[in-house]
């Protein structure tokens, strides 16, 4: 039996990360108290860092990169919590190696970096245009949030897709043919984002398990053996 020791350590790895951001903000607070030129103005700094902890830690998470960095981090547990919903919903036992468990990392990788790229491209083309039209403008946070919706969304679409050996790239076409279940689990996803410290964490599980459950449903993946699942000349 797989051991899943190792997913401790992943967890501690993303507490050192909040734990260095929060030491280069505690460094600074205390700059500011030595610095204070009285007591009140030395308590005044409290709120200071109490505000600066907040906006600091929304900004990594919300940063371009930092979702993804998170969900690279969480793979190991969204493709166990994946694998285990099929499980259930298949009655099959699906055997994971530690191969597997590597596989999925690097294919997690690839993806996210896809994802953030074009993320940051698409975005800076809606932020030119609405530049341009800024008469406009009130459009544009409704369209970037569907686009990180969507990005997010196939990020964990495709560890379903995975189980059934799809590429990268029919995994792309597949999960078009279903927009709206990526663009509702990104959203959702986006949403638990906001919640401190337990959305950050339970938001990728529970999007892992709504998704094997709403593609098993609607998808025909596990109804396919050797017929391919989608025909990439007919989409593209």
């Amino acid at each position: 039996m797989l051991s899943y020791g190792w997913v401790a350590r992943l967890f501690i790895i993303i507490a050192l990360l909040g734990g260095l951001k929060f030491i280069s903000l505690f460094v600074n607070w205390i700059n500011k108290v030595f610095g204070a030129n009285d007591a009140a103005e030395a308590i005044a700094t409290m709120g200071l860092f109490a505000k600066d902890l907040a906006l600091g830690s929304y900004e990594m998470l919300f940063s371009s990169g930092s979702k993804y960095i998170m969900l690279i981090l969480l793979e190991v547990v969204v493709f166990h919590f994946a694998r285990r919903t099929l499980e259930i919903l298949t009655g099959n036992e699906a055997k994971a190696g530690w191969k597997d468990f590597v596989d999925a990392q690097i294919r997690m990788i690839k993806v996210a970096f896809r994802c953030w790229v074009l993320e940051m491209i698409v975005l800076t083309i809606l932020s030119v245009v609405f530049g341009i039209f800024s008469i406009l403008d009130f459009i544009e946070p409704v369209l970037a949030l569907a686009v990180q919706s969507y990005f997010l969304g196939f990020a964990v679409v495709d560890n379903y897709n995975e189980q059934f050996g799809l590429s990268i790239k029919e995994s792309v076409a597949y999960a078009w043919q279903y927009l709206g279940v990526v663009m509702a689990l990104g959203l959702f996803f986006y949403i638990m984002l906001l919640i401190p410290f337990i959305g950050t964490v339970a938001g990728p599980c529970i999007a892992a398990v709504a998704v094997c459950i709403i593609m098993y449903k609607l998808s025909d993946l596990h109804t396919m053996k050797d017929k391919p699942a989608v025909d990439l000349e007919e989409i593209v």
